[in-house]
């Protein structure tokens, strides 16, 4: 990483700290308990990465008109380990809640309505804003038949978006509108799916037909999305965490500080000598580095700080709406044509500056459609 990659990170979270600074005072959310704070501070943290990451992205795209995965390991590995982190993250906590079971049993009705209400209402909401987008580009005429038509929708709805059925109305690259991120939504769903399977192995009661069910839908969205094996390894991790940690002998062990600073080691060797975050060593880095602060190691208080806890909340609006806000950008605000003559001092100042609107977007997405549906689950539940 060059001197300018290293000026650019800093400017960049100097806008970030900013940004949640000013921005937790003007429009203000209360910090909810968790069972694992730093954790919660670590979310925020990855999903700023992605942002940056596609933030690189769309320099090159803008160049050479080709959406390709960063040469800068550094950056290619702020959004590859950064998902190998959610996966590991999503893994962890629900076989926690398999093994923390007291009574044997699960509601898998209840749970599917939390995983719902949780997930989809703040999806739903960022693919609604790609539609009007697409109608916009496509100058709100019909451009393809129907049933090409339907078939698109539903596919961005049902999170089955790839580069090759992604187009709205014929508009080429359509998955370019939001970063291409909603592929990792079908591994989420599939995990969430196979879990009455994996509760199994924990014995816990398990009414066979909820199984059934469960574990065959899993198979379709598999199908449906031609699931990568190698996506899954991460999962892994995180039940490996959780399994360690259940046994309680290293719990207070890994929360000194020693191993905060091992931690930092491992993935600083990851960033230098791999390009990609799915290799094995930085998957088994990622999953370290997650068992250590999984067990209550807040990296020199950092990732337990109030200030890191919230922004950790608006990590899912955050994670959805980074790459419509920079399609936003590009192409209403600079415009295409200007935007592909930026010098790279002026194209990060753009994205420095967009920090604040990214932030206070979010806030305002957690605060008045995440939290609303969740208590609403709460409530059903």
């Amino acid at each position: 990483m060059n001197f300018t990659f290293s000026l650019i990170i800093i400017a960049a979270l100097i806008a970030l700290v900013l940004s949640v600074l000013v921005i937790n005072r003007l429009v203000k959310i209360k910090l909810t308990d968790v069972s694992y704070p730093e954790i919660d501070g670590l979310r925020g943290y990855l999903a700023f990465f992605v942002f940056l990451h596609h933030s690189y992205i769309w320099q090159v795209y803008l160049k050479t008109e080709n959406w390709e995965d960063p040469e800068s390991n550094l950056f290619n590995q702020f959004g590859e380990t950064t998902v190998v982190f959610f996966f590991i993250i999503t893994a962890f906590l629900f076989t926690t809640k398999l093994l923390n079971n007291k009574t044997g049993e699960i509601d898998w009705s209840n749970y599917l309505k939390s995983r719902f209400f949780r997930l989809f209402p703040m999806y739903f909401f960022s693919v609604i804003i790609i539609f009007i987008l697409a109608a916009c580009l496509t100058n709100f005429t019909i451009r393809v038949p129907f049933l090409e038509n339907l078939k698109s929708i539903l596919s961005w709805i049902f999170f089955n978006v790839s580069k090759q059925n992604s187009n709205l109305n014929g508009l080429e690259d359509t998955f370019i509108l939001n970063a291409g991120i909603t592929w990792t939504l079908p591994y989420e769903w599939i995990f969430y799916f196979l879990l009455p399977l994996i509760a199994l192995f924990f014995k816990i009661k398990i009414n066979y037909k909820a199984l059934v069910g469960f574990t065959i839908t899993a198979a379709i969205i598999m199908v449906i999305n031609k699931s990568s094996l190698r996506h899954f390894m991460p999962f892994i991790g995180g039940i490996c965490v959780a399994l360690i940690l259940n046994t309680k002998k290293f719990n207070t062990i890994l929360k000194q500080k020693k191993y905060t600073i091992l931690a930092l080691l491992l993935l600083a060797v990851s960033v230098y000598f791999f390009n990609s975050g799915r290799k094995p060593y930085p998957l088994i880095a990622a999953s370290i580095v997650f068992l250590i602060i999984a067990s209550g190691n807040n990296f020199f208080g950092v990732l337990s700080s109030a200030f890191s806890r919230k922004f950790g909340q608006i990590t899912y609006s955050l994670y959805l709406l980074h790459g419509i806000l920079l399609f936003v950008i590009f192409h209403y605000i600079v415009g295409f044509e200007k935007a592909k003559t930026l010098t790279d001092v002026e194209f990060w100042s753009i994205i420095t500056v967009s920090v604040f609107p990214l932030i206070l977007i979010c806030q305002l997405t957690f605060k008045y459609i995440e939290l609303p549906l969740m208590s609403l689950a709460k409530r059903k539940k």
